[in-house]
């Protein structure tokens, strides 16, 4: 049988309707011409959403069913300051490894060219960038909780609360599944794309990734959660 965070989406009267409108959503992403992010604001503020009441359930009643849509101005404003706060966690080793990549592109070295300082300073950027994108990966879901509980962004960024999380055991085996679960069906999810049920398991991928770190979350702070 499959782990309940795989079939929590499933579950519940709106749960149907829920998998239809976040797929559809993620599908809205090719076809709006400017900004082609925005419809993904709605479903990040919906996880969010997911991810606080699961946190916050009971261990045998956190994966009943999926809590409804609350309404479209609440998961927007969630979305958006949800977004702050996962922005703020990714841009730095994403701006690191532009920096690694873009300079070695300008780079017009033949092999017999290349120094051992030049492969030494390329090896050390992308694996700063590395490091910074899985330690800042892990920390996300803690900071989000806290984030959730106090309503205040500048809560994801409490050390002790981040600290906490990072060395406790559940956490690390909850937050890991989540990611290599998450990874391995937005992979399938890829391969679906040309017939658009790709944007429905992508949006099932982040559900399942939700499932895991909430899960986690509530073992590791469950202070936290608990004043959400």
């Amino acid at each position: 049988m499959l782990p309940a965070p795989f079939r929590y989406p499933f579950r519940g009267e709106r749960a149907v309707d829920a998998l239809l409108v976040g797929g559809a959503l993620h599908l809205l992403t090719v076809y709006v011409p400017v900004v082609p992010l925005i419809p993904l604001v709605p479903v990040l503020g919906y996880l969010l959403v997911v991810f606080a009441a699961l946190s916050t359930r009971e261990p045998a009643d956190r994966f009943d069913s999926l809590p409804a849509y609350p309404g479209v101005r609440s998961v927007l404003r969630t979305g958006l300051r949800g977004a702050v706060v996962v922005a703020s966690f990714l841009v730095p080793a994403t701006v690191v490894l532009l920096v690694t990549v873009a300079g070695a592109s300008q780079l017009t070295l033949t092999p017999g060219d290349v120094s051992a300082g030049t492969s030494v300073a390329f090896a050390l950027g992308s694996t700063t960038s590395l490091l910074l994108a899985v330690v800042c990966v892990y920390l996300l879901p803690a900071a989000l909780a806290n984030f959730l509980a106090n309503g205040r962004i500048l809560a994801a960024y409490d050390t002790d609360v981040l600290a906490r999380a990072a060395g406790h055991g559940a956490y690390f085996y909850d937050v890991l599944v989540g990611l290599v679960a998450g990874a391995v069906l937005l992979t399938v999810a890829g391969a679906t794309v040309s017939v658009a049920v790709g944007f429905f398991v992508a949006f099932y991928a982040e559900l399942v990734a939700v499932g895991f770190w909430s899960r986690g979350v509530s073992r590791a702070l469950p202070d936290v959660v608990a004043a959400a």
